[in-house]
């Protein structure tokens, strides 16, 4: 049965059902017809949109990141804003979903707001993003920030611990910080996640380990509203220390701490008979060993003031740990890697280069071997390289679920092509290197590795991650993107599934 209703302001309609379905001409809009549900009427409260989150939340000032906004009331929207700039361009996925690609902007945090024919979203803590400038980086010789074993700030079960460093240990314009991070005193298996506080925790790892396991990581994350980065543990306890390695701000009058990209290289390999400079030179009790950096691995003989390696510890005879610091400069309390007996145990490195162009490497305890490679550098002012750009992480693969087209382990010998450009925040142009975080887990070989190498270029001699039977290793990588957008993933044995989440880009 039909009946006829009268709305306040409108035209009658007709009501067709319980859930109806309105047709109006509202005074003062002649020509403007529109659909609605029963109950939201025009003004159609109740249908006004709203912003709960921005993916990834932070891009460069020069524009071109593309975003997905999430919220609700979305159809129809007429506009995006950041900050009060329109994007660059977008479009309504669905009535929860819009893709946007952010302006240009100066440096600021904004506030994305999405306009319908109801409203405007009303601002909102989802609706956060950051506009970064470019950044160069300044190392220094590693800094203790935070030992929660002396602090008595253990992290339990769902803890968190929020750092402050730009102000403090950095500057207080650092738009991103390298750190190395070390878990150990642990209960549980667990992981624990590092990012920029203010931010919603995001869906990745940064450190994973089983209970009772001591494991560093190199950590590279933008920094959070008031200066702060926080660090969260999913499980157990576990005691958390710290070592600031450098930082980013944004660009100034030279080139100093522009990055320069460089294809895998190994540089050093202690093992007996590996052919490589310092074979046969196994570190002792308290050893040390001088890498010569400078004019290696495509590292110029000039123009480099840090260096960015891969360091993995093999043939180990007992717990330990390995200290890399600038020759001639004092041995920081500070540790890279650590081990117990029989593993095999990669870290990535971010060390200013010393005298004579060398880096020295320390072993406390026991025997090991080292092998060296090298994958970028930082320049000096007398170089040029690129910019960083620091994103809040972002998962981009997970062979587990099919996030990035992959839903299977990557098998023995077998190499996959993982799409960069255009996903994660991460510009679809106009990229040389990424950061990465890589987690390899499940593998299934007694022993294996991984290489993250530029696609559609030749396999490097070199690892980025090594691991055991059932275990889950994660280790920052930086990696040359290829021509095609793409880095390759080369897994030696077994079968593996493989996570990436990126943490930033070069321009």
């Amino acid at each position: 049965m039909f009946k006829k209703t009268a709305t306040a302001g409108l035209l009658p309609a007709l009501i067709v059902s319980a859930v109806l379905v309105m047709a109006f001409i509202a005074p003062g809009r002649a020509g403007q017809v529109g659909l609605t549900t029963y109950g939201c009427p025009y003004p159609y409260t109740g249908c006004n949109p709203t912003v709960t989150s921005v993916v990834p939340n932070r891009g460069s000032t020069a524009g071109g990141t593309s975003v997905t906004i999430t919220g609700t009331h979305f159809t129809g929207a007429t506009a995006v804003s950041f900050g009060g700039t329109a994007a660059t361009s977008f479009v309504v996925v669905n009535d929860t979903t819009i893709t946007a690609v952010a302006p240009a902007h100066v440096s600021a945090t904004v506030d994305v707001q999405v306009t319908t024919a109801v409203a405007t979203s009303v601002v909102s803590a989802g609706d956060k993003y950051t506009f970064v400038a470019p950044s160069v980086f300044h190392p220094r010789q590693p800094l203790r920030i935070l030992d929660t074993r002396s602090t008595g700030g253990h992290l339990h079960a769902g803890g968190s611990v929020t750092l402050q460093i730009a102000g403090v240990s950095a500057p207080a314009d650092s738009t991103a910080v390298t750190l190395n991070v070390t878990v150990t005193d642990t209960t549980t298996n667990g992981f624990l996640t590092v990012y920029p506080t203010g931010s919603p925790r995001p869906l990745s790892s940064n450190l994973n380990w089983v209970a009772h396991e001591t494991v560093a990581n190199l950590v590279s994350v933008a920094i959070g509203s008031g200066g702060d980065v926080t660090f969260y543990n999913l499980k157990g306890t576990t005691d958390v220390v710290v070592d600031l390695e450098g930082w980013y701000e944004p660009q100034n009058v030279t080139t100093d701490g522009e990055f320069v990209s460089l294809p895998p290289a190994r540089i050093t390999d202690t093992r007996t008979g590996s052919g490589l400079p310092n074979a046969g030179h196994h570190l002792g009790v308290g050893g040390t060993l001088n890498v010569l950096i400078l004019g290696a691995g495509g590292v110029p003989a000039t123009g480099a003031e840090s260096v960015i390696l891969n360091v993995t510890a093999t043939d180990t005879t007992r717990a330990s740990f390995l200290t890399a610091y600038p020759t001639g400069s004092s041995r920081p309390l500070a540790s890279n890697l650590n081990w117990v007996a029989h593993k095999t145990v990669p870290n990535r490195v971010s060390v200013p280069i010393g005298s004579g162009g060398m880096v020295t490497l320390y072993n406390a305890k026991g025997t090991v071997d080292v092998v060296v490679d090298v994958n970028g550098y930082y320049t000096d002012a007398t170089a040029t390289g690129g910019f960083f750009l620091p994103l809040t992480p972002v998962r981009i693969l997970d062979t587990r679920n099919g996030t990035g087209g992959f839903s299977s382990p990557v098998g023995q010998g077998q190499t996959i092509s993982v799409a960069i450009d255009g996903r994660g925040g991460v510009p679809s142009s106009g990229v040389s290197e990424v950061i990465l975080n890589v987690t390899a887990t499940d593998p299934t070989a007694k022993a294996s590795f991984l290489t993250i190498f530029p696609d559609g270029t030749s396999r490097p001699l070199a690892s980025d991650l090594n691991f055991v039977k059932g275990q889950t290793v994660p280790n920052l990588v930086f990696v040359k993107v290829g021509a095609d957008g793409k880095v390759a993933v080369y897994n030696a044995k077994g079968a593996t599934e493989v996570i990436f989440d990126v943490a930033g880009w070069f321009s």
